[in-house]
C-alpha cells in the first residue's frame, strides 16, 4: 500500500451498497448476515404462522394452505433443510388476471407458492424489527 493511501474496508465492516442483507451493530457497525435467521426453525414457524393467517390461492404447486398445514412440521424442516443446504429453489409464479377497480382492464396478479411464501417472509417487514432471540444485540436496520 502506498504512503497516505486508506487501507480498503473489509466487507463485514461495510454494508454493501443497496443491499439491505444484514443488520448492523451500533457500537462496533459491522454487519451480520441474516440467512442463519432465515432458515430458523422459529422464524419459519412464525414465517408459517403469518402465511397461513394470510390464506390466499395455492401457486403452481397446486399446494392450498391447507394441504400444507396437514403437514406442517415436517414441511418446514423439509424447508429448513433445503435453505441451509443451498438447494432450496423457488418455484415458478402462478399468473392470473384480476379485474382492475372502476375498470374493465385487467392487470397481471403472481402467486407464488405456500413454500416460497413462508420462505419470501420476512422478520423486518412493516416495521417490526423482530428477530429470533439469539440474534445480535443492538442491531440497527438500515
Amino acid at each position: 500500500m502506498k504512503k497516505g493511501q486508506k487501507e480498503p474496508q473489509r466487507s463485514e465492516d461495510r454494508q454493501p451498497p443497496g443491499c439491505p442483507a444484514g443488520v448492523s451493530d451500533s457500537e462496533s457497525n459491522k454487519w451480520h448476515s441474516l440467512i442463519d435467521k432465515v432458515w430458523s426453525e422459529k422464524t419459519l414457524e412464525i414465517a408459517w404462522e403469518k402465511v397461513s393467517s394470510n390464506a390466499g390461492a395455492c401457486g403452481v404447486d397446486n399446494i392450498t394452505i391447507d394441504y400444507f398445514a396437514k403437514d406442517s412440521q415436517t414441511r418446514l424442516l423439509a424447508l429448513k433443510e433445503q435453505l441451509t443446504k443451498q438447494t432450496y429453489q423457488p418455484q415458478a409464479i402462478k399468473r392470473v388476471w384480476i379485474p382492475k377497480p372502476g375498470s374493465s382492464e385487467e392487470r397481471p396478479l403472481g402467486i407464488p407458492t405456500v413454500k416460497d411464501r413462508v420462505v419470501q417472509w420476512r422478520p423486518l417487514a412493516g416495521g417490526r424489527h423482530r428477530l429470533p432471540p439469539g440474534s445480535p444485540a443492538g442491531v440497527r436496520v438500515p
